[in-house]
């Protein structure tokens, strides 16, 4: 069924994406609570890239997860119970 689903993606651009430095005030996006849910066995976005864009835009929560980069399809059951645990924890902030 993943298969039917999924569609191609531009790896090139994922893997080899630069984000300049910017300096901005705080804006409306720095105002809406982050979770960010670590891929572990992800071989799209390595576990390097992952902490390098948590360390760049710090969430509020990260949240681990034995998965690859579709977890909606390999580990859907505990994606759904930490978006869940996701939710209720920015809704407390």
């Amino acid at each position: 069924m993943a298969a039917l689903m999924m569609r191609p993606a531009p790896i090139l651009a994922l893997t080899t994406a630069k984000l300049e430095e910017e300096e901005k005030e705080k804006g409306q996006e720095e105002q809406v609570p982050r979770v960010y849910i670590k891929t572990l066995l992800d071989r799209v976005m390595k576990p390097e890239q992952q902490d390098a864009m948590i360390r760049r835009w710090p969430p509020s929560q990260v949240y681990e997860l034995e998965s690859d980069h579709s977890p909606f399809f390999s580990n859907p059951f505990v994606l759904f119970g930490l978006l869940i645990k996701a939710a209720v924890s920015v809704g407390s902030i």
